[in-house]
């Protein structure tokens, strides 16, 4: 798998429906991707542009996401 580049994705806030619905195909896709690529994600979600800048327990929250996307 070739390795993102690094920069920061910016969206403007009219996009932001279009970024909630692939991160909600991520989440559905995740059980089925290879392992490389779930880590990968996880990488770059943690360091992600967002208008929020800090968000505590980033790594759980976002593993929590992951779990509950899967019931």
């Amino acid at each position: 798998m070739p390795f993102v580049e690094n920069r920061h994705f910016k969206y403007p806030a009219e996009d932001e429906c279009l970024v909630r619905r692939l991160g909600a195909g991520v989440i559905a896709a995740w059980p089925h991707l290879p392992a490389e690529a779930r880590d990968l994600i996880l990488h770059e979600a943690r360091v992600a542009w967002d208008r929020e800048h800090f968000v505590s327990k980033l790594t759980v929250k976002l593993e929590a996401i992951l779990k509950r996307g899967q019931r």
